[in-house]
């Protein structure tokens, strides 16, 4: 039996989406908490599995014919829109990645956790207005058809 999350055990967006959706209410929750070295322990254990996620849901898209692409299809005028939106998830992984990677090299967990707090609160909020604008683009897309 092993510890380690394996990202590939999620087969939809849909999966994938509300799991995200749990690991950033407990990564508020870690964040909420007292800063202490053992902290970071679990911190790093959410941003761990939050990054793996990240490809995984590109891989999902892909198979599905791309990002977003049944909005494409069904609305191709949004696709400016469509672009940005998956620019922002792109950027969304890579600071994910630098986030979790300057955690992880920090010497003392204490002594920058309320920067990289804030730092990774910066990240949740733009995660989740993403997720809500693919959202909204979502339902627009289907009453627009």
């Amino acid at each position: 039996m092993s510890d380690h999350f394996d990202a590939s055990q999620i087969q939809s967006l849909a999966d994938c989406n509300e799991f995200q959706y749990l690991l950033l209410g407990d990564l508020r929750d870690l964040l909420d908490e007292a800063r202490d070295e053992s902290d970071r322990k679990w911190l790093l254990a959410v941003l761990d599995v939050l990054v793996e996620l990240m490809p995984q849901e590109r891989q999902l898209h892909e198979k599905s014919g791309g990002y977003l692409s049944w909005i494409l299809n069904d609305t191709p005028q949004r696709t400016n829109l469509v672009m940005h939106l998956h620019r922002k998830k792109l950027h969304l992984d890579y600071s994910l990645r630098s986030l979790r990677h300057r955690i992880r090299k920090e010497n003392s967990w204490v002594a920058v956790a309320d920067q990289l707090s804030c730092e990774l609160r910066d990240w949740m909020n733009l995660f989740t207005e993403v997720s809500r604008l693919e959202a909204s683009l979502a339902r627009n897309s289907t009453l627009f058809k």
